[in-house]
């Protein structure tokens, strides 16, 4: 009899761990689903919190200017707002986070990386699981926002005092590339633990 409740309570605490592991849920209710990637968990999903972790409102734009896009592309933020958006305990990932997520010191192939069903005219794996979306970009109309056809995603890294680090998908690319961008921009978060 002692066994097998052994078993049982085994059985239970297990599957109430892994469950935990498994979603992520913000200050305004949204979840999202996570995963473990060497010794770190990530987000699979882009942020579309609206408000910081102690509960302010905050600057954001929509992925296309449009409202209906939060759901599937999540949120875009500026850098000074996306260093105070990630769910209590989670944080922004810095430049040796996303290069060991994406594997620089190999050939890192973007298609592992991109959701199949949401880059047009291309064939994807996605095998990572990380289901990156092209999101595009936000900024007051000076630039395309480029929806569809590439995704940002910041670093908690600067290049120099002016600039911050970014990762970058495009469309037709099976690179993915680094660049430094301007602060203003608004681009995606995935927060990671």
């Amino acid at each position: 009899m002692n066994k097998l409740f052994y078993r049982i309570f085994l059985f239970y605490t297990i599957i109430s761990c892994k469950s935990e592991t498994k979603k992520l849920t913000d200050i305004d209710g949204n979840q999202y689903s996570i995963a473990k990637y060497g010794e770190t968990f990530w987000m699979t999903e882009n942020l579309k919190v609206r408000r910081d972790i102690n509960g302010n409102d905050i600057n954001y734009f929509f992925p296309d200017n449009d409202s209906g896009n939060v759901q599937l592309y999540g949120l875009l933020y500026d850098f000074e707002t996306a260093c105070k958006v990630c769910p209590q305990g989670w944080r922004l990932p810095n430049n040796a986070d996303w290069e060991q997520l994406f594997n620089f010191s190999k050939d890192n192939v973007a298609g592992n990386y991109k959701d199949k069903q949401f880059w047009e005219g291309e064939i994807n794996s996605n095998n990572s699981g990380f289901s990156i979306r092209p999101s595009g970009i936000g900024n007051n109309k000076e630039h395309p926002n480029n929806f569809g056809e590439n995704t940002l995603f910041w670093s908690d890294s600067k290049e120099e005092e002016h600039f911050i680090w970014t990762y970058i998908l495009e469309k037709g690319k099976t690179k993915i590339r680094k660049a430094s961008q301007h602060p203003t921009y608004a681009f995606s978060i995935r927060c990671i633990k």
